[in-house]
């Protein structure tokens, strides 16, 4: 497996790209990063998938790692749309792969997102722990407030401390958290905003899902609600698979458990994988 890191050049700008690159890849994964992160931060994850033969790719989204912007912040809700769809095409032309998307935590809101209102640009999707709604959501004065001083303010940001335990069970992941210095725990109003409205939003049109989707979250979250993933997978039964792991946290590929998760991402994405390449006859 070769691990690489290097700025690229897709439609909407210049991206830090994150690869992990099996020999003879058989599938491939780009994945979408959550709130605070950046595609460095699933090494782990990468790895796991290297041994599995599926090739992953990752990059850093505005506000996040080393995107320009000020931390947390990022140009509108719809840009982040077209930062994924554009970086989706480039990893396929690029590895001649149909990509899925896996995103996780704020990114497993947008693949949602993006699989519902831009379905032709997904052909699979996992959502890991997705922010439809948050566990802790905020009041509807202090709602209504945020929204005046959105208007004002955009990038007005809020911070909130990240206890890692309190993500990942495993004490190694854990100090890789919080030695890592690109990790930040600042949230823009603009983008909060965005990701509460977007998050019901996909709740409110779940019926619309049209394209393969694996669904994951444990019950143990304590930023994401699983209760609104069950919601949505209710909602999109043709289309959505839906892991529901008991007892675990935010990051359950992060976990002491997590050949409780990993398998099942690798299963679903090796299942995609052979079900387009075989309707359009290439060989792998």
């Amino acid at each position: 497996m070769q691990f690489t890191q290097r700025w690229i050049e897709t439609a909407t700008g210049s991206k830090y790209m994150h690869l992990w690159e099996p020999e003879n890849p058989q599938a491939l994964v780009c994945l979408v990063h959550g709130l605070g992160e950046h595609g460095g931060r699933y090494h782990s994850l990468g790895n796991a998938f290297a041994e599995q033969r599926i090739l992953t790719v990752a990059f850093d989204q505005q506000g996040h790692g080393k995107s320009p912007e000020m931390r947390g912040c990022i140009g509108s809700y719809e840009a982040l749309l077209d930062d994924i769809q554009s970086f989706t095409a480039w990893a396929q032309s690029e590895f001649g792969l149909t990509p899925t998307l896996l995103g996780h935590s704020m990114g497993g809101n947008l693949v949602i997102n993006l699989a519902l209102r831009r379905p032709t640009s997904v052909s699979s999707c996992i959502a890991s722990s997705p922010m439809i709604h948050a566990v802790r959501t905020p009041n509807r004065i202090f709602e209504a407030f945020a929204k005046i001083l959105m208007r004002l303010a955009p990038n007005y940001r809020l911070h909130s401390e990240v206890e890692p335990a309190h993500l990942m069970s495993d004490p190694v992941e854990q100090k890789l958290l919080s030695d890592d210095e690109l990790f930040h725990s600042q949230l823009s109003l603009r983008l909060g905003g965005a990701l509460l409205d977007s998050g019901r939003w996909a709740l409110a049109n779940a019926s619309r899902l049209s394209v393969p989707m694996l669904l994951s979250h444990g019950t143990n979250d304590s930023r994401t609600c699983p209760q609104a993933s069950q919601m949505f997978a209710s909602r999109a039964p043709d289309y959505c698979e839906l892991a529901i792991l008991q007892g675990m946290l935010h990051d359950p590929f992060r976990d002491l458990d997590r050949d409780r998760i990993i398998p099942k991402f690798v299963e679903f994405t090796m299942r995609c994988s052979r079900s387009i390449h075989s309707s359009t006859g290439a060989i792998l």
